[in-house]
């Protein structure tokens, strides 16, 4: 997909447009406050719902709490609202106009465009009812159908940072596809700033650092926990991956900083609190501010905390799964560490746009299973559900990291494969 220059224009006027401005004036949590001072740069709302947003962040009518300072979505959380913005806009009217632009746009180039346009107006309410005269992260998810293309992706990219001045691009990792490394390492280059997600472990969360340099990446912490039916394993992995990527920038000069995503609970704040972002669904803010366990002084930084002797994991795993490859999401091998820092300074890399060659490159090194591509029959196990199954082939053939991440993907494929029939028929396609 090669959208001209008037389809993109028109794709920008639509994504930009959305409710009025407000400027409520800002005021400060004192939990919220506290988690901050511990070292954390950030907090944002996991949420495409400005309404819901609202209820968290809204001190009264004409006040904010000014800890929260950005919001991340992707297609489960884009699917709870996007009826909302179909039945508000006229789908075909806009199609016809994009197609009018372009006719070389096909039906499912324009899908494309319109979950662009549709995902840029749920961050536009957002920021306009919340952000006025500040800084507000909004991380907006490509399509996943992108992950197959990787110059179309980086197009629709483009366009959404046009579309969001303010956004940052979620470019999910894709072990089948590895030229999502190549994809977000651009748009970094062009100033464009990248949520790389779909990642579960220390050694992916650096991988992003010194392959991409991106300004985001994430450990979705609660899902390692429901996977594994632990009580501390996401937190132990989310504070290794922090520490490492602390090293990557002293001694690599990354500059990617971790969110600690898929939070499930508030006490979540409280294990893992130094890390540099937060993002949280709003119930698991609320309940922070609310509680009365812990005082504002009693929050420190947890950075040089580790878990690893009460990781709480669930004595039936144990017997699926040794304590090696689960040891995996947290340990990160000194020689791979080694390979990537030589690889990310090698002027080979700097000109790489091959994702095939990048994956042969690791696998020579001695670290290929950070990629796999899934035949067809294994997608169709892989789609049942987004937790590893323990008495699976492919969680005994793979390493965690990498299933977790291909079950996620799969995952947000299915909410894409829902939100387009829901877009084509809105579309009159």
């Amino acid at each position: 997909m090669n959208p001209n220059d008037k389809a993109a224009q028109i794709a920008i006027r639509l994504g930009n447009q959305g409710e009025a401005e407000r400027k409520p004036k800002l005021e400060s949590n004192p939990l919220l406050a506290a988690i901050r001072r511990a070292g954390t740069s950030h907090i944002y709302a996991d949420s495409a719902d400005a309404d819901e947003i609202g209820d968290l962040v809204t001190r009264n009518a004409d006040s904010i709490w000014s800890e929260v300072d950005g919001s991340t979505a992707n297609q489960p959380l884009v699917r709870k609202v996007i009826e909302r913005y179909i039945a508000a806009g006229d789908l075909v009217a806009w199609t016809r106009d994009l197609r009018q632009a372009d006719a070389s746009l096909s039906d499912d180039d324009l899908v494309v465009l319109m979950y662009a346009i549709l995902c840029a107006r749920t961050a536009t309410d957002v920021i306009r009812r919340f952000a006025v005269g500040r800084a507000w992260a909004a991380s907006l998810q490509l399509h996943m159908s992108l992950g197959s293309d990787g110059e179309a992706a980086k197009r629709v990219g483009r366009l959404l940072r046009r579309m969001v001045p303010s956004g940052v691009v979620k470019v999910p990792f894709t072990p089948h596809t590895p030229h999502c490394f190549l994809v977000a390492r651009d748009l970094e280059r062009e100033g464009i700033p990248v949520n790389f997600t779909s990642t579960f472990s220390a050694r992916q969360a650096l991988a992003a650092a010194l392959l991409s340099d991106v300004t985001l990446t994430n450990i979705f912490m609660g899902r390692i926990n429901q996977g594994m039916d632990a009580k501390l394993l996401g937190e132990h992995v989310d504070l290794a991956a922090q520490r490492a990527l602390l090293d990557a920038r002293r001694d690599s000069g990354a500059k990617t900083l971790l969110i600690v995503a898929s939070v499930r609970e508030w006490q979540t704040f409280i294990h893992v609190a130094g890390c540099d972002v937060f993002t949280s669904p709003c119930k698991a803010v609320a309940e922070l501010m609310s509680q009365k366990e812990f005082a504002p002084s009693d929050i420190r930084s947890q950075l040089q905390a580790s878990y690893e002797d009460r990781l709480g994991i669930a004595p039936a795993v144990l017997e699926k799964l040794d304590q090696k490859s689960i040891a995996r999401l947290y340990d990160v091998e000194p020689e791979l560490v080694r390979f990537m820092t030589d690889l990310r300074n090698s002027k080979e890399y700097q000109a790489l746009n091959d994702g095939d060659r990048l994956a042969k490159m690791f696998d020579q090194a001695g670290f290929g299973d950070l990629f796999y591509a899934p035949t067809a029959s294994e997608w169709q196990t892989i789609r049942k559900s987004k937790l590893p199954d323990l008495d699976g082939e492919l969680t005994k053939r793979l390493p965690l990291d990498t299933l977790y991440t291909l079950l996620a993907d799969a995952d947000f494929e299915k909410y894409q494969e829902e939100m387009d029939r829901m877009m084509r028929t809105g579309m009159g396609l």
